[in-house]
């Protein structure tokens, strides 16, 4: 494992100092605690037994839906504007989905399952192994929504970001259930900014990734997936035939109206985002 992430970390028990006693174990130089090693991955919670470890997917600025290119845009903004040798904590990390934008940075990886990308395995909502203030930002991409007690993990993510940092939170809303069973919510902008104030967080900016085109296909899908299936063969055909010219229709209105965007929440009368991008600041 990573040196430096020791250093970073204290038994999450009784706060002394935690001692790599060797590569199947951390220990606690004063208590009786332990956390097993996993191929040299710390695991401080257990991995949930009706979970399933997703396969490694490419990702990157111009791959996935219009909802990841939308996520990879703010979190490169973002990261490109910090200090050099900010210390960046990637919870929900998996596979390393966005680790190409971290490259060169202080930058560790956390997850409930020992990927081997990650370089630790906690749940910090239940158990967090890092000191107050270790890190100068956070960033949750896509993971609140998996996370059954998610004040109690903002909360707990709260104390061990510095004074003046940031946490960076990415959370789908107009977008379908996925990696069931844990799928959880889907937040509104009131529920974001109370959390915050609940976990001593300040709002330092809070946007959406609106896009028509994207919604209206995702709508089409819907419709042949369970509209469709059930009629009769000649209401089938009709219908098949009518997805495919109104398909047609919506990629020439794709054509003639706003692509896919990211603005504040305050400016659109009537919200209807994709997903929410948000910046939490904790006071300095």
């Amino acid at each position: 494992m990573k040196k430096e992430i020791l250093d970073l970390m204290n038994c999450p028990q009784c706060g002394a100092v935690l001692l790599e006693k060797s590569s199947e174990s951390l220990a606690c130089s004063k208590c009786d605690y332990t956390a097993r090693m996993v191929q040299g991955i710390p695991l401080f919670t257990d991995v949930p037994a009706t979970i399933e470890p997703w396969e490694k997917v490419e990702r990157g600025p111009n791959k996935g839906t219009a909802w990841r290119k939308s996520n990879w845009k703010f979190l490169n903004g973002f990261v490109k504007a910090l200090p050099s040798n900010a210390k960046i904590l990637d919870v929900g990390a998996g596979h390393g989905d966005f680790a190409d934008i971290f490259e060169g940075r202080q930058y560790y990886s956390l997850d409930i399952v020992p990927y081997p990308e990650v370089d630790l395995v906690a749940d910090l909502g239940e158990v967090n192994p890092f000191k107050d203030s270790a890190f100068d930002v956070v960033v949750l991409m896509n993971v609140l929504e998996h996370v059954y007690e998610c004040r109690s993990l903002l909360k707990s993510i709260a104390r061990i970001v510095a004074p003046g940092g940031s946490v960076v939170i990415t959370v789908p809303f107009l977008l379908k259930v996925h990696q069931a069973p844990f799928d959880f919510a889907r937040y509104t902008p009131y529920f974001i900014e109370k959390m915050a104030a609940d976990a001593g967080l300040q709002v330092e900016s809070l946007q959406g990734y609106y896009d028509t085109q994207y919604l209206l296909n995702e709508s089409l899908g819907n419709a042949w997936q369970y509209s469709i299936k059930t009629q009769p063969k000649s209401q089938q055909f009709v219908a098949r035939s009518l997805v495919f010219i109104i398909q047609r229709l919506f990629n020439w209105f794709g054509k003639v109206t706003r692509k896919g965007f990211i603005d504040a929440t305050q400016s659109q009368p009537n919200p209807a985002p994709v997903g929410y991008l948000v910046v939490l600041r904790k006071k300095a």
